[in-house]
């Protein structure tokens, strides 16, 4: 996954939410590298229509997860974990948002477990760091290399 210009990340989160913004901070560093990323909010089916209209070959959302790791910890996971894992701070389940993409677009999603999702809270630093590493893990096509990203079992 080096062609960065076929890639599109979609950060979800809510910013009033401390570490629940971890995905729309990804967003921010990447798009000062010049990634294509979009910050959805806490309604990434707003997106949808974007999908459509120009498809990316990858997509790569990036969002707080309780995986029941270290605050900090990120990890490859599928999409029905995902569902699994989230206290719906969102809308539609991704999955079912996904599911027309399922053969044209190559999904890919990692969770940051959070250390906070207290309201007004700021991004904590532990998870500002994992965004740092999530971001550049990216920036640099080094998604697929197992070395930076595990799956997660959970």
């Amino acid at each position: 996954m080096s062609d960065l210009s076929a890639l599109l990340v979609w950060g979800v989160g809510n910013v009033l939410m401390g570490d629940d913004a971890v995905g729309c901070e990804v967003v921010r560093l990447l798009r000062e590298r010049g990634v294509n990323a979009t910050d959805c909010g806490t309604t990434p089916e707003n997106h949808i229509a974007t999908l459509k209209k120009n498809p990316p070959s990858t997509l790569i959302i990036v969002d707080a997860t309780d995986m029941g790791l270290q605050p900090g910890s990120h990890a490859l996971i599928s999409l029905d974990k995902l569902d699994a894992t989230l206290e719906s701070s969102h809308g539609l389940p991704l999955s079912v948002l996904l599911a027309p993409f399922e053969n044209s677009i190559e999904t890919a999603v990692i969770g940051i477990q959070p250390l906070s999702l207290a309201l007004g809270s700021p991004l904590s630093e532990v998870v500002a760091d994992a965004a740092r590493r999530v971001a550049e893990i990216i920036a640099n096509g080094e998604l697929a290399n197992s070395q930076y990203l595990s799956p997660y079992a959970g």
